[in-house]
């Protein structure tokens, strides 16, 4: 059920966001976004993040906000890939680049990495990592080269479900990027649209990781800001049939859909962020990714509020979102007890 506000005010859709923050604690305007906008998640940047018992203290004060405003606990999640994309350093397990774990280490040493990480991210509260990588990049060109396990698509996706299966056993959701795989692309979706080159209709290469971790069971996945020529005129994170043709009739993906940052030059040089997230939702993406603008976020909740054929897509949206969050372990111990592992783990 979706939380019982007037579908015509802001709050009613602010379920379907997730939320940069401003900095390392809990302020007005976090405070905001959770307790009146009633976001359904958050991201954690360099920004806020100090130490561990910092962000520990943070992620305590955001659900506490979560559960006095909708009684369901927040999804709060990191970029915590490894290589160049890990926001939580030292003292915090330093995970070695994808590339270099594809070709040094086992899938069962990455399993067992990976629920070391994520044991980690759930002692301070973190329950969501925005990884693995599936992208299968066919060579040093492409700009997920050193974030993805492997070139090959069966190698690639061995490692990617011992990802999957080791964060899910730490106790936090992975998150299965980015799909429909950037892995022939040339250009950074940070800056421009990467348009996809390989001939390949049906993305065989591409999608394999990913037809692999949908039928694992894999809770959510990330769109790529990437225009198919083969599917669709649209970016994929816009794209009804990326999203709902590919990913959820033919994959078979019955999880939470999350959109890459909708801020991102791909999107952002095309669209103004409400109305991409406007677009976003309706393709099929349940929620949407706002990593930076305090005004946009706010901005594309209006936009929602305004569009009445917009609420069936947002209910079904909102049904997988809230069904998430409901499985949420909100951590029961005590500052201490984050105290005493990482100083043990610095030993």
């Amino acid at each position: 059920m979706m939380q019982q506000n007037d579908p015509k005010e802001p709050a009613f859709w602010g379920q379907l966001l997730m939320v940069g923050l401003p900095g390392p604690r809990m302020d007005a305007q976090a405070r905001e976004l959770v307790r009146d906008l009633k976001v359904g998640g958050v991201i954690l940047f360099a920004r806020n993040i100090e130490a561990p018992e910092q962000v520990w203290e943070l992620c305590r004060d955001l659900q506490k906000e979560a559960m006095a405003a909708s009684g369901v606990p927040l999804l709060i999640s990191v970029d915590q890939e490894g290589g160049p994309v890990q926001r939580l350093k030292a003292p915090f397990i330093i995970i070695p680049q994808a590339r270099d774990l594809g070709i040094s280490a086992t899938p069962e040493e990455v399993e067992d990495l990976s629920r070391r990480v994520a044991r980690e991210l759930a002692l301070v509260g973190i329950n969501m990592n925005l990884a693995p990588v599936l992208d299968v990049p066919r060579s040093p060109a492409c700009p997920l080269w050193r974030r993805a396990y492997s070139s090959d698509p069966e190698r690639a996706a061995r490692y990617a479900l011992a990802a999957i299966r080791g964060y899910a056993a730490g106790g936090v959701f992975p998150v299965a990027k980015h799909f429909p795989g950037l892995g022939d692309t040339m250009a950074d979706s940070h800056e421009v649209l990467p348009r996809a080159l390989s001939e390949d209709a049906k993305r065989e290469a591409d999608l394999l990781p990913f037809r692999l971790a949908a039928a694992a069971g894999v809770p959510a996945v990330m769109t790529a800001h990437l225009l198919v020529p083969k599917w669709d005129d649209r970016p994929a994170t816009l794209s009804a049939a990326a999203l709902q043709d590919w990913l959820r009739r033919r994959l078979k993906f019955q999880g939470v859909i999350i959109t890459d940052d909708l801020e991102m030059g791909a999107i952002a040089s095309q669209l103004p962020v409400d109305r991409a997230g406007r677009e976003a939702l309706g393709a099929g993406a349940d929620l949407l990714l706002i990593c930076n603008n305090y005004d946009a976020v706010w901005d594309t909740a209006r936009r929602l509020a305004g569009d009445a054929s917009l609420l069936p897509r947002a209910q079904e949206a909102a049904v997988r979102i809230r069904s998430l969050r409901e499985r949420i372990h909100l951590p029961s111990h005590g500052l201490q007890e984050v105290t005493k592992y990482f100083r043990q783990a610095a030993e």
